[in-house]
């Protein structure tokens, strides 16, 4: 059985307040104590890499590059391929999001524990099973690599939003010589004509010079259909956008 994790994380303050028993009165002062560390810190724009382990869509599981500015989740790519995901996809949350989600869990699950980076205080492993009784409601999710935007020290290269390649999809030679591309973004178009003299089809096609969003794709060549594909996500980290590979097959008209 599949299913998509979905679960709401707003919550009132008052709720790091509530428990009974040693063990969540344990888990609260946990929780407090870390939350507080990591608020101490005053991190507003960081990065960090997480992962779901649970009964879910493959996407949901695989491992994700999370990109908070001002507190706020603003991009997520999954990190094998850079294949950014829209915000209301997927449960991708702020760490400060992820106390919330520890709040919400220990007043209700039948079963959590978390652990806490020593440094940071932000949660790196939060375990849950929601009712012991109900086959499939655990999950794991797993934050690491949290980077501060302050640690880093980013460089003035200018990184490729996609890179293209095209092959057709009977041969499966490349043929990207000839080839037109377009990417849109509500106001923003590119064109690329790939017909330079000194063309190789084998070449890629380089796109989207910082841009990272959601794009319409359309490939065009003289003899094969027109391709076109919706919500091409190109993602970013802290400094640049974080290059995307694609091949696109063209079937011969």
């Amino acid at each position: 059985m599949t299913r998509i994790l979905k679960i709401a994380t707003t919550i009132t303050a008052t709720t790091l307040l509530l428990g009974c028993g040693s063990d969540s009165d344990s888990i609260i002062d946990e929780l407090n104590a870390n939350r507080a560390k990591w608020e101490s810190a005053n991190i507003e724009n960081y990065q960090f890499e997480q992962q779901v382990s649970c009964f879910c869509v493959d996407e949901t599981t695989l491992p994700r590059l999370v990109l908070v500015e001002n507190k706020q989740v603003s991009s997520q790519t999954i990190i094998d391929g850079n294949v950014a995901l829209p915000l209301d996809d997927a449960n991708t949350e702020s760490i400060d999001s992820l106390f919330e989600r520890i709040a919400l869990e220990e007043s209700r699950a039948d079963s959590l524990s978390v652990e806490y980076d020593a440094e940071l205080g932000y949660p790196t492993k939060i375990d849950v099973d929601i009712n012991q009784q109900t086959a499939d409601d655990e999950y794991t999710i797993y934050v690491s690599n949290v980077v501060r935007a302050d640690d880093v020290a980013c460089t003035a290269t200018i990184e490729k939003g996609l890179l293209l390649s095209v092959t057709d999809q009977a041969t499966q030679l490349p043929v990207a010589c000839g080839v037109t591309a377009t990417a849109i973004e509500d106001g923003f178009s590119e064109t690329i004509v790939n017909n330079d003299a000194l063309c190789e089809d084998s070449d890629s096609i380089a796109m989207l010079d910082e841009r990272a969003g959601f794009y319409t794709l359309s490939v065009q060549k003289q003899g094969y259909q027109d391709f076109q594909m919706e919500n091409l996500g190109i993602g970013r980290d802290l400094c640049h956008v974080l290059t995307r590979e694609l091949n696109v097959e063209l079937i011969p008209e």
